[in-house]
């Protein structure tokens, strides 16, 4: 091949690769837009000038990284008897449903994190939880919730399917989480 064939070549190939990005670029735009205007967007989003949500040990989470997945999104607290029981039972569920990409997030009501911390090391079993603080309550605030605890099912897309109010059992849990992912 000549050198002024090779030059085309290179152009095209060129060309081809910064189309394919652009494509993509757009596309993911496109799809994030999708999620961040949803009811999980708009309720797991962190907001220019808000505290950042952080997990258990700190660190900064950006629970819209999650979106686009099958949610279950538990809020609790250590003065919830309540959450006592059912932290376990998310755990599980966790468990159970990790190879359907369902992401179960626990995230604390306003509590300091030695709260939380001693509380979830009393009642043990949370590994397949993400847990989060929340320290200005604002997802609590964002779902309009008024009892303890409240679960909300999100589907890939990010819509609500279940927005449950008080406690449920195991098979509950098991049942609508299938439901989201239907």
């Amino acid at each position: 091949m000549e050198r002024s064939g090779k030059i085309t070549l290179a152009v095209l190939v060129i060309i081809v690769l910064l189309v394919s990005a652009a494509t993509y670029y757009v596309l993911q735009k496109r799809t994030q837009a999708k999620y961040d205007n949803s009811q999980a967007g708009a309720s797991l989003q962190t907001k220019e000038g808000q505290s950042p949500y952080t997990d258990i040990d700190g660190n900064p989470v950006a629970l819209e990284d999650y979106l686009g997945q099958t949610l279950v999104v538990y809020s609790w607290a250590s003065w919830c008897p309540f959450c006592a029981q059912e932290l376990p039972d998310l755990a599980q569920l966790g468990k159970e449903f990790a190879e359907e990409n369902v992401q179960v997030l626990a995230i604390n009501r306003a509590e300091p994190s030695a709260t939380a911390e001693a509380f979830l090391q009393s009642i043990d079993a949370v590994d397949g939880l993400m847990l989060v603080l929340d320290p200005d309550d604002r997802f609590y605030e964002s779902i309009e919730g008024f009892t303890m605890p409240e679960t909300i099912f999100y589907d890939p897309e990010g819509n609500i399917v279940l927005h449950k109010r008080g406690t449920m059992t195991y098979q509950e849990m098991q049942q609508h989480t299938q439901a989201a992912l239907e």
